[in-house]
């Protein structure tokens, strides 16, 4: 396939719109039955502008509605990210966005729905929050309990340039009283060259402990400046504490949060049932994300991640699991187990699951070559000398993208029995790495059809492999119950 031609195939169990540009999910929240998605979106075309908020439902995380626009942008004025609440025992969502004007100055504006999120009426008094300046934006809105059972509202907001996320509270959701501010954080050489975005902060129990709870500063950098860094955006995280008022972080510096080139703006959905904390980020770069050959479309949801911490080598750290459908339909299959004395080669749809479990004292080194009908392949290998896993996408059809796209991922690990958990969309690949110790989710380009996995190891050890096909379905977000075992020949 030449590489000027490629154009990705649609994901089948993933978010995409029908058509055009779409970046950060926006407004996560569960109401009335329904997990609601509003994400920024170009309703006139497949690239960046005329921000707007999109909307889709699910009723599972699984299959999604698309519906029309929920928040159209206007002469003057785009609306860019921010988050919904819903309040608890009445109809009425809220929410808050940045209102991004023309003249460049942003501020935290508010909309109300008592339809269930499908019609808004925005605040006339908009903008509710305005500090006068060029980089405040991305409203996160959440709830705190005080000491005295007093129930308040936070908002945090970043000042994106300074690398700062700035706290708020109120009581009516109306008038916002400034708190305190947390950063900025890392080397000073980031001032200018790094920029803070999309903040999200979230209570977890330590190993399911309530009586140990930490708080989870979710942060999204970009690089910016005349030179930026290749690399492009991430995401990171902070664990620490949280009195209402003011974040104290625990860490002395970011964590990287996915070790992939394409995970962006990873924010939870409020109002989840039983309080759990279910991200979804936006699987794309900014380096690149303009370049990305798909049409009509442009831009993809990740697989919702459910957050949790567990303590490992003595320090609690965040596990991000796949949706529950993933993991039942993976625990259905049956598994094989294969001594890879030689290399082994499975034919997968190119929209898969694939799990294996294996023993690096045993394997040695292993590593999985995914190849499809384009001239690009993906290598996955590990290495218990190093206590590295590494994922490179390379190959013609990758370098004609763009300069930053061929790339290689690494994750430090130890030496012990591993579990790679593998999500294979068309042009989406996430993977979950010993029950979601690390993921690492990378934009891919092996072609619209088939793709061969080829296994291999320098020691005949044991491998467990589990692999599940999607079938193709008319419903762009639809994962059927189809389920196979795999043989590997």
């Amino acid at each position: 396939m030449p590489s000027h031609n490629y154009v990705m195939p649609r994901p089948t169990f993933h978010f995409t719109p029908q058509r055009n540009w779409i970046n950060d999910p926006n407004g996560l929240v569960h109401h009335g039955g329904l997990w609601h998605l509003f994400y920024q979106y170009n309703p006139e075309g497949p690239d960046w502008g005329n921000m707007s908020w999109g909307h889709a439902t699910s009723t599972d995380l699984q299959h999604w509605s698309e519906h029309p626009v929920a928040l159209p942008y206007s002469d003057g004025e785009q609306i860019y990210s921010g988050s919904i609440v819903a309040t608890q025992g009445e109809p009425q969502l809220t929410a808050f966005y940045t209102s991004a004007f023309s003249n460049g100055r942003q501020a935290q504006s508010k909309a109300t729905s008592i339809d269930g999120g499908f019609t808004w009426e925005q605040d006339p008094h908009n903008p509710v929050l305005d500090r006068g300046t060029n980089a405040f934006r991305d409203p996160k809105v959440i709830r705190y309990a005080d000491a005295d059972g007093t129930d308040r509202w936070v908002l945090l907001a970043v000042e994106a340039e300074d690398r700062q996320v700035l706290f708020y509270s109120s009581t009516d959701l109306s008038n916002w009283e400034y708190r305190s501010s947390f950063g900025p954080l890392g080397p000073e050489q980031d001032a200018g060259q790094l920029v803070w975005e999309c903040p999200d902060l979230i209570p977890l129990p330590v190993d399911g402990d309530p009586e140990n709870l930490r708080w989870v500063l979710l942060i999204s950098t970009n690089a910016v400046g005349e030179d930026p860094d290749p690399e492009g955006s991430s995401m990171s995280y902070l664990i620490g504490d949280f009195d209402g008022t003011s974040f104290t972080t625990e860490s002395t510096g970011l964590t990287r949060l996915d070790h992939g080139r394409d995970f962006y703006a990873g924010v939870t959905f409020d109002n989840a049932p039983a309080n759990e904390k279910i991200m979804l980020g936006w699987m794309s770069n900014w380096a690149y994300a303009g370049d990305i050959p798909s049409a009509p479309w442009r831009g993809a949801m990740s697989l919702p991640r459910r957050l949790s911490l567990r303590t490992i080598d003595g320090f609690p750290r965040l596990l991000q699991r796949p949706p529950e459908f993933i993991l039942e339909q993976i625990a259905a299959v049956p598994a094989g187990r294969f001594e890879l004395a030689q290399a082994a080669e499975v034919v997968l749809s190119g929209h898969s699951l694939l799990e294996l479990h294996w023993d690096p004292a045993a394997t040695g080194r292993l590593s999985l070559k995914l190849q499809g009908d384009s001239d690009a392949s993906v290598d996955i290998e590990h290495s218990p000398d190093t206590g590295a896993l590494r994922i490179t996408r390379h190959g013609a059809a990758v370098e004609a993208i763009h300069a930053a796209f061929p790339s290689t991922s690494t994750i430090a690990m130890d030496a012990a029995p591993v579990q790679l958990l593998l999500s294979l969309d068309g042009p989406l690949l996430e993977l979950f790495i010993n029950d979601g110790e690390a993921t690492a989710s990378n934009l891919i380009v092996l072609g619209a059809g088939a793709v061969t996995a080829r296994l291999d190891s320098d020691l005949p050890g044991c491998v467990t492999v589990t692999t599940f096909d999607v079938p193709a379905s008319d419903n762009l977000s639809a994962l059927s119950s189809a389920r196979s075992a795999t043989t590997l020949v």
